[in-house]
């Protein structure tokens, strides 16, 4: 008996026993996630940059403007001949010239591409969105598989823990009866290792409580040494409907709309490569001021400028080798993919969902059944327990009641708890998980 005791304590100690632990609800696990969780923090950066990249600064319809300015010297020998045949040499002359110019630059018209690519950057920028949506969904499923999980070996644990106060007690009984002559070495050896057994579980079911919660903490951006407990209370929505659920996937989906935003993207890249084609047409205007000090060289000793000079341009990419029509080519097969991509995703989550509800439904009806299971090994297992005690059925025929009560009671959980998991994956894919 010291034996299995032993056992019990060393499984019982771990990181998350032992001091007083706090209660955590799922709504507290949520705000931590959304708050704290890594991934959630990297979609919303990719969310920033797209609406960095959407602003007017970065689409081309603003002039540019550009200031410049120069500075040259020059000593050289020059030997030259005037035209009247008459040599001569300056050794040592010297050239200056100063120089600076602002100048202003405007695309008028370049086929419409300036625009199809501000459309783009603000479809990038709802894609940015979307993704960061789907991210938090992402992570809201396994924030609550996780605390579902843990609520789940809590709940779990209680009954093992009873099971394993039931078995010692009947241990220390066959022991008395033992010593009266009503049990044999055979029941007390029998009593032993049920005993056991039933520590095992309970140690065997820490770990995995305790992986849980590590796990869980991760999730939450924490020190996954954090010491917590779970409400384990589930309620299931009494409202669900597989019609409503289909609506709602139909216009709400995530993937849904970023499939949709994935096909104007890719359109706008097809009109993009389109405007190669079309002649583009900019305007320019500068100012420069310059100075030149020619020295003994020059005709002119000193010269200055100053002036405006404007102007427009017209380009037209006759041909390019045929680089342009293989980009346009390629932009109309992309787009052609997000619609396949489209019908693939819309019978993929047609499917899943109809996965997800067999399996809620099925659920639903484990938890009619265990339910009942449950009252009825219980009444099945106190009379067991008490024609053990008189001596009227071996130990055998009670532990096999007492196995009989523990597994109906574990099916129950499971049901209950796999049930809630099955109706969050639907609401998942339904659009609905963000309006928990």
């Amino acid at each position: 008996m010291k034996h299995i005791l032993n056992i019990i304590l060393i499984g019982l100690i771990s990181p998350f026993a032992g001091s007083s632990q706090s209660a955590m609800t799922l709504e507290d696990a949520i705000a931590i996630a959304l708050k704290n969780n890594y991934d959630i923090q990297l979609a919303e950066n990719s969310k920033r940059q797209a609406d960095n990249n959407q602003s007017i600064y970065n689409t081309g319809f603003l002039p540019t403007f550009n200031a410049s300015g120069n500075a040259n010297y020059s000593n050289s020998n020059t030997s030259f001949t005037t035209q009247q045949g008459v040599d001569n040499t300056i050794n040592g002359a010297e050239i200056k010239s100063l120089g600076t110019s602002v100048g202003l630059n405007y695309v008028l018209f370049n086929g419409g591409a300036r625009k199809f690519q501000f459309d783009r950057l603000k479809k990038q920028y709802l894609l940015a969105s979307s993704q960061k949506k789907l991210q938090i969904e992402n992570t809201l499923i396994e924030v609550y598989t996780l605390f579902l999980n843990i609520a789940r070996n809590q709940e779990q644990k209680k009954t093992l823990d009873t099971a394993f106060s039931i078995s010692k007690s009947r241990l220390e009984r066959t022991k008395i009866q033992q010593k009266y002559g009503q049990r044999t070495t055979l029941d007390v050896l029998n009593a032993k290792v049920d005993a056991n057994n039933d520590s095992i579980n309970l140690i065997n079911l820490q770990v995995q409580l305790d992986n849980n919660k590590r796990n869980l903490n991760f999730l939450l951006g924490r020190d996954i040494s954090t010491m917590f407990l779970v409400n384990n209370q589930v309620v299931l929505d009494p409202n669900m409907s597989l019609d409503r659920l289909k609506t709602a996937m139909d216009s709400n989906n995530v993937q849904l709309k970023q499939i949709e935003l994935n096909k104007q993207i890719s359109n706008h890249d097809l009109n993009i490569n389109k405007a190669a084609w079309v002649p583009s047409l900019s305007a320019s205007a500068s100012y420069g001021l310059d100075y030149r000090d020619n020295g003994k060289v020059g005709f002119f000793q000193n010269q200055n400028s100053a002036g405006l000079n404007a102007g427009v341009n017209l380009s037209w990419d006759i041909f390019d080798g045929g680089a342009n029509k293989v980009r346009v080519q390629n932009a109309r097969i992309n787009l052609e993919n997000q619609s396949l991509n489209e019908q693939k995703l819309k019978l993929s989550l047609e499917n899943q969902l109809a996965i997800f509800w067999a399996e809620y439904t099925t659920q639903m009806t484990l938890i009619s059944n265990e339910t009942i299971n449950v009252k009825v090994n219980e009444q099945n297992f106190l009379k067991s327990q008490e024609q053990f005690n008189l001596g009227q059925i071996s130990s055998l025929d009670f532990r096999q009641a007492q196995l009989n009560l523990i597994q109906t009671k574990l099916n129950l959980l499971n049901a209950s708890y796999n049930a809630k998991l099955a109706e969050f994956q639907l609401k998942r894919f339904a659009g609905l998980l963000l309006e928990q």
